[in-house]
């Protein structure tokens, strides 16, 4: 498989669809290696410490 955000060959990829406050299930799907969708995930608004 390949990353989409690296674009690296991995054996495994990932994709948020839906959490709260962040749906993407009509979107284009973008699946990331584990290095980067924890960049991603920690990036991301319903991430941040003042939404916790």
């Amino acid at each position: 498989m390949k990353c989409d955000t690296c674009g690296r060959d991995v054996p495994e990829v990932r994709r948020v669809v839906v959490a709260p406050g962040y749906d993407r299930a009509l979107a284009k799907p973008v699946y990331n290696c584990p290095e980067c969708y924890e960049k991603k995930e920690k990036a991301k608004k319903y991430n941040t410490p003042e939404n916790k």
